[in-house]
């Protein structure tokens, strides 16, 4: 049997972390790679090598500490680039500020709090350093490779493969690239969604682009967790017989999706 390879998407909160939660627990073998945590393993190298915490009104500062992100970015995702691609400018912060306030929030929390440097960021204390994984999560894409965290994902899964692993979960797609990069290796993705459950954080840029996905198959998720649970047994028995569904729903129907 071929291992089965999810690619994961859609807004923040809408079940995306249960329903993977559920594979798992069906099939125990399972491995699950989020690209928040590899972003999160170049946040965490940025931070060692903080020597002192920029201000967040310097941009000069700023770049002092973004001048590790090449070395950083080449041991840890493979990918080679330079530092004229990656400095801030001010130009561009003045055009678009948008794209760069949660750099700058980021910068304000360690100003407050400067053990934040020192913690390692891990899957159980990430939401304090969103504004960072965001961050950086958009602004690599654009400025050094569209592919630069998904590319090392299918790395990984590939390795991942040649072990005893049946399905391989994929999390936290975010641009239409990511999605191609999962396909091309074979994956199938999912989109869950939570009927008129809140779409927050419209302003960060890589959460409208995960509206351009277009998914293999959506879940519903207006359900309850044994529902959730009972729905992902569905969706695993359908894929090696070539039945997947356009949609799931957890519970009942939705005109909403």
């Amino acid at each position: 049997m071929s291992v089965i390879t999810l690619g994961m998407t859609g807004p923040i909160g809408h079940g995306k972390s249960t329903f993977a939660k559920a594979v798992k627990t069906l099939e125990p073998s399972s491995v699950h790679f989020e690209s928040s945590m590899v972003i999160a393993e170049v946040a965490n190298a940025m931070h060692a090598s903080l020597q002192q915490i920029p201000n967040r009104d310097d941009i000069n500062s700023i770049n002092n500490w973004l001048k590790s992100i090449p070395v950083i970015l080449l041991q840890t995702v493979h990918v080679q680039c330079g530092y004229e691609q990656i400095k801030l400018d001010i130009d561009a912060i003045e055009l678009h500020p948008i794209e760069y306030e949660k750099l700058l929030l980021h910068i304000e929390n360690l100003t407050r709090d400067p053990s934040l440097a020192r913690n390692e960021i891990t899957k159980e204390n990430k939401e304090t350093y969103r504004p960072l994984l965001q961050w950086l999560g958009g602004y690599l894409v654009k400025k050094v490779e569209p592919g630069i965290w998904y590319k090392e994902i299918i790395r990984r899964v590939e390795e991942a493969k040649k072990g005893n692993h049946k399905v391989c979960l994929i999390g936290g797609l975010r641009f239409p690239t990511d999605a191609a990069l999962v396909r091309q290796a074979g994956g199938i993705i999912v989109r869950v969604y939570r009927p008129d459950h809140l779409q927050y954080d419209k302003l960060d840029p890589t959460e409208r682009e995960r509206d351009n996905i277009h998914p293999d198959t959506t879940v519903i998720s207006n359900g309850t967790i044994d529902d959730i649970n009972r729905l992902a047994g569905v969706v695993l028995a359908d894929i090696p017989n070539n039945k997947l569904q356009k949609i799931y729903y957890a519970a009942g129907t939705s005109k909403t999706v």
